[in-house]
């Protein structure tokens, strides 16, 4: 399924998709249709470390903060928050390695995904458009200062010109694809309270860890930025230590919400937005650590094995693994709601005397515990397909409709779980095998 013309949300589906062709469990089917999306981060993270550990491995820190914040968004399919995992690689890469083609042919393949991905993805797009500008422009003023090079440096500087303008062009078409096609779905998303909703988190917890992420990556900006002009203040890296422990405390507070049903909402945009200013930041900071440690990467040509500096930037492990606890503690609250809403759900419509359960904002009672609003409000009806129990043990299940669902199922042997989401119930019934069935939809 393609949702809302959102063709790059195929790409982490990719292992479901496969998985498929060999088996219909939908155990089976579930995990490997997760392993695309947690993937994600994990390979986002490993490439970043590749990137930075043999020059600047404290900018580590960066990308582990904005993964904590991202947390509090209880989804982890959201094309929008594909986009940041795909362009953390790419800023610490074009800052720290700036004359790697690898880079920059990475930097080609993202403008096109983007236009693909998410109908805020030009926001990450015209981001990188300046970053690609910035290092091209410094390039080029590289190449003017000096003979020697000047050749090299001038080509390094136009190549990542080019690559400024691709990105603004990918970047400005799906602005105007956005704008042009927007459905009602998302423009509910860009008025009134709806934005509000849509961007801010959903507790004072989310909101203090949110707060807390950014305060943790400007002090520690400024400690690196510092770190070469003198003597540190000595109370600035205790301030980032409480910062950061008063980190892993909130995100033990945000853990315990949502395991009682509170502040869980598909996405907080808000931490999108703070993940360009963690970019940004890094961008800034690697770019700065290149040059004051000498290495050519800060006069715009890029290090070399033989030029790469002696004594890369450390930070204290404890640092590092601050916000790597917080993310840990975060996931397994949310893995350990989801495995109890689920199950219940799963009983729920096994169990059920009637072969299609209606769905109102009060019924079933089970569905109104506090807890299994992690299962979110739009997709049960789809969860109570996809988390039935396992067959033969229950093979059949009712199914779970909003409202006259059921009444327009009997009528039009339609399945409406949503508005925008309308399946034919022979259809259902060969993706998801025997379901139980009234006899006159036969």
């Amino acid at each position: 399924m393609v949702p809302n013309l959102r063709v790059g949300a195929l790409v982490p589906q990719l292992p479901g998709m496969l998985a498929g062709r060999f088996t219909d469990d939908p155990v089976l089917l579930r995990h490997a249709f997760s392993v695309g999306y947690m993937a994600l981060p994990v390979l986002s993270l490993a490439a970043c470390w590749l990137i930075v550990r043999r020059l600047a491995p404290a900018l580590l820190l960066f990308p582990l903060l904005w993964l904590a914040v991202h947390q509090i968004n209880f989804s982890a399919v959201s094309e929008l928050l594909t986009a940041a995992h795909l362009a953390w690689p790419f800023v610490l890469g074009a800052v720290l390695w700036p004359s790697a083609r690898l880079v920059r042919f990475y930097g080609w393949l993202l403008g096109a995904f983007f236009v693909v991905l998410h109908p805020m993805a030009f926001v990450p797009a015209l981001g990188l458009s300046v970053l690609a500008a910035w290092l091209g422009w410094h390039a080029l003023r590289s190449a003017w200062a000096r003979r020697a090079g000047a050749a090299g440096a001038g080509a390094l500087g136009w190549a990542w010109l080019g690559l400024a303008a691709w990105l603004m062009i990918t970047g400005l078409l799906r602005l105007g694809w956005t704008i042009a096609s927007a459905n009602r779905y998302e423009r509910s998303n860009l008025t009134g309270d709806g934005t509000l909703h849509y961007l801010l988190p959903s507790t004072a917890a989310q909101e203090w860890l949110l707060a807390v992420a950014m305060l943790a990556a400007l002090v520690f900006a400024l400690l690196l930025l510092r770190g070469g002009r003198g003597a540190l203040p000595r109370w600035l890296p205790r301030v980032l230590g409480v910062v950061l422990a008063a980190l892993v405390g909130l995100a033990i507070w945000v853990g315990g919400e949502i395991l009682f049903g509170h502040g869980i909402k598909l996405k907080a945009a808000l931490t999108f937005v703070a993940g360009l200013g963690f970019m940004a930041l890094a961008a800034m900071v690697g770019r700065v650590l290149l040059t004051r440690a000498g290495a050519p990467g800060g006069s715009a040509d890029g290090p070399t094995c033989a030029s790469l500096p002696h004594h890369p930037v450390w930070v204290p492990a404890g640092w590092l693994a601050a916000p790597v606890a917080a993310v840990l503690i975060m996931l397994t609250a949310k893995s350990a709601g989801w495995w109890l809403a689920t199950n219940e759900l799963g009983r729920l419509v096994a169990e059920a005397d009637s072969p299609c359960i209606v769905r109102t904002a009060e019924q079933p009672p089970s569905l109104q515990w506090r807890w299994m609003r992690m299962l979110d409000e739009w997709p049960v009806g789809m969860n109570a397909l996809a988390f039935r129990p396992r067959a033969p043990a229950s093979p059949e299940v009712s199914l779970l409709l909003p409202n006259a669902g059921c009444e327009i199922l009997a009528a039009t042997g339609e399945v409406r779980l949503q508005s925008w989401i309308v399946r034919p119930w022979s259809h259902l019934e060969a993706r998801f095998g025997p379901l139980r069935r009234l006899p006159e939809w036969d």
